[in-house]
């Protein structure tokens, strides 16, 4: 006998007078409001590696999959979050919020949770502490940190920062719903939070031609427990005008600030939003060690009266783009060269063939020499690098083939001190392209500072597998046995729905489409008494 499902949705939700027709597609859509999308795959997520249970292994809650998105709050994927997100207290601050969350971690406080009417912002909360799971375990460490950021954003109703800002990019990662900006580290517990002198120096006192009072630093250490994150510490501080000459002199920074270490505390202690500061201001970074002067924004934007100029090359022109392209491809070209000249260094283990005979042999793409007839700069750099490319093949090889390992000195000279030299200035070159020196505040640091950054102690964000299990016990008894085979239903029927719309093998639907009427039948039944249970 076919079962009329139109009618029997019709019945239940006949009570919902601005309902003209109800179908299975209201069934599907009261679920998916009920319980969140179910999880979609992205290729990008390193899925039950770390061996970990979570509560959707116990209990049958969609999960959420976090991503970089969730820090746009036009994106889709943010949207359909938000509302998951919904549930959490909307605290004054960032703590309250966190705090909230936690909660729901501890198993004293979760004790005293009624589910009630609330039984939505409990299986919300399990999705949220889920997907920050996912956040931080789920993802490489290089990617955790945006992903983190975009979990944060949601947290807090913000919006992630990642274009220009101002004519220069953000030093904040994400701004909260109430207009706070932060950074936000996400560490292990012996990293120093590391940033860019310069990019704050331009954040605090020129960005956008006043620059802005202070940003928030929000620090995540990490503790594992079997290669998966167990526990966040959390910790703030905040960096501002007023503090900062001294919080880089007490973080053992003074070395950026130079002999103009109290000249620049003077002179930031007295700020102003007009250019006679601006232009002494710049003075004074001239003679600052740590300050880019090419790059900063006290020259890059600064006019000859001190005022700010917003760059019309504040967004990066294409053509500039299509020559650090160009550039690349010459870096490109010198790469394969360097190849080459390891593998004919190689080949002169053997036969004894000098750098000097095969360069003159053979016909290289080399920058030109100067019109004088002498080597440039450039030249004599690319010979250098294809130099040192030769004599490593030849170590090789020779090492290769003599059993102890040895090479004579004699032939290469000192190769290694000039490739540790070499190195050496390309990681000064890195060091400039990344916005110039960096500062260092180490964890303990952040207690020196404490007075003067109001450093504060969010902490511990249990995510311990110990923990999870004792929650689960508690959450299940909470739900009761009739709302866990509801949610088991619910789970099982999205599945086999969208197993008989995607199932190549018909046959499969059919059982599929078989078992979601069976499933149906069984929700809309748990629906009703539950409705009569709330009536009562």
């Amino acid at each position: 006998m076919n079962t009329n499902w139109d009618r029997l949705i019709e019945n239940h939700f006949a009570k919902k007078k601005e309902r003209n027709s109800l179908t299975l597609d209201l069934l599907l859509e009261s679920i998916s409001e009920a319980m969140g999308e179910m999880p979609v795959k992205d290729e990008y997520l390193l899925t039950e590696e770390s061996g970990e249970k979570r509560f959707s292994m116990s209990i049958p809650i969609p999960r959420l999959v976090p991503s970089e998105a969730w820090g746009d709050p036009s994106s889709q994927s943010r949207q359909d979050v938000d509302r998951i997100f919904a549930s959490i207290t909307r605290g004054a601050d960032i703590e309250a919020r966190i705090a909230h969350v936690n909660s729901f971690l501890d198993p004293v406080q979760a004790v005293k949770k009624a589910p009630g009417g609330k039984v939505n912002t409990l299986l919300n909360m399990m999705q949220i502490i889920e997907a920050l799971q996912a956040t931080i375990n789920d993802f490489n460490e290089s990617s955790a940190g945006f992903v983190f950021e975009g979990f944060m954003a949601a947290l807090t109703g913000g919006r992630q920062e990642a274009g220009r800002v101002g004519g220069t990019l953000p030093i904040e990662d994400f701004i909260t719903g109430d207009g706070e900006n932060v950074s936000l580290k996400l560490l292990s517990p012996n990293t120093g939070i590391h940033g860019s002198f310069t990019n704050l120096v331009d954040y605090l006192f020129i960005r956008g031609g006043s620059g802005v009072e202070n940003i928030k630093y929000l620090i995540a250490y990490k503790n594992s427990e079997n290669d998966a994150v167990a526990q966040l510490a959390l910790w703030e501080f905040m960096i501002g005008r007023e503090n900062f000459i001294d919080i880089m002199v007490i973080s053992k920074n003074g070395n950026l600030l130079g002999e103009q270490a109290e000249a620049l505390k003077r002179h930031t202690q007295i700020w102003q939003d007009s250019p006679e500061w601006r232009k002494t201001m710049a003075k004074l970074l001239l003679q600052t060690p740590g300050y880019t002067n090419k790059k900063g924004m006290f020259f890059a934007n600064l006019t000859a009266t001190g005022e700010f100029e917003e760059r019309e090359d504040a967004v990066p022109d294409p053509k500039v783009k299509q020559n650090q392209f160009n550039l690349m491809l010459k870096q490109g070209q010198l790469n394969k060269l360097k190849v080459a000249a390891k593998e004919e260094g190689a080949l002169a283990a053997k036969d004894g063939t000098t750098f000097d005979d095969w360069i003159q042999d053979f016909n290289l793409a080399l920058p030109p020499k100067l019109k004088s007839g002498k080597e440039g700069k450039k030249r004599k750099a690319a010979l250098k690098a294809l130099e040192a490319s030769f004599e490593r093949g030849y170590a090789e090889a020779r090492a290769s083939r003599e059993k102890e390992g040895v090479v004579a000195e004699s032939y290469f000279g000192s190769f290694h001190e000039r490739e540790k030299k070499l190195m050496k200035e390309e990681i000064l070159l890195e060091d400039a392209a990344s916005g110039g020196s960096q500062f260092k505040i180490s964890r303990g640091d952040m207690t020196q500072i404490e007075p003067l950054a109001q450093t504060k102690f969010y902490g511990v964000i249990d995510l311990g597998q110990k923990n999870i299990d004792e929650l689960v016990k508690i959450y299940i008894e909470k739900l009761g046995e009739d709302l866990m085979a509801l949610l088991e239903n619910t789970k099982n029927f999205s599945e086999n729905i969208g197993r008989y719309f995607s199932e190549d093998d018909r046959a499969v639907a059919t059982t599929a489409n078989q078992t979601a009427r069976g499933q149906g039948e069984e929700i809309i039944k748990s629906l009703e008494e539950r409705e009569k249970e709330e009536e009562v």
